[in-house]
């Protein structure tokens, strides 16, 4: 597995871990990762499962969860990239597990919110879900002379 992939795996798995904390799953996913953890590596396993709650408490209380999840999902998927590291023969586990993990998450609600401004002369091209084609702009001084001059 090269570095590139660990860090992908890593990262789903991070990113899996912390969308399920402050959730109804969080209890499923939390008991399935830390089993996980403890069938390879028993060491690793001291203290996780409180680190784990310390982060889901952290979700749970803080004004700004997005803000707290980015800053977790960084600090797993360090430990998941050591962890394979020192573990390379349980990333397909870990895909496994990963799998399991989402299916367990609620389902997400979509909801965008956009703000476009232009200003001095801008130009805003903004799309919401789907594809937008621009062929044509005007180059810099093209543009018509000021009335008046």
């Amino acid at each position: 597995m090269t570095q590139q992939e660990i860090a992908e795996l890593a990262m789903t798995g991070a990113t899996t871990i912390v969308a399920a904390m402050a959730t109804d799953a969080w209890t499923t996913v939390r008991g399935g990762f830390s089993a996980f953890i403890r069938r390879r590596s028993p060491d690793l396993h001291a203290g996780l499962e409180a680190r784990l709650d310390d982060g889901a408490a952290l979700v749970a209380r803080s004004p700004d969860a997005g803000t707290a999840r980015g800053v977790l999902v960084g600090l797993w998927q360090g430990e998941l990239e050591r962890f394979l590291a020192a573990h390379p023969d349980a990333a397909e586990e870990l895909e496994v597990q990963t799998a399991g993990m989402r299916a367990a998450l609620p389902a997400v609600q979509q909801q965008w919110v956009q703000h476009n401004t232009a200003r001095d002369h801008g130009v805003v091209n903004a799309v919401q879900d789907g594809t937008q084609h621009n062929h044509y702009m005007d180059s810099p001084g093209t543009q018509p002379p000021a009335s008046g001059a």
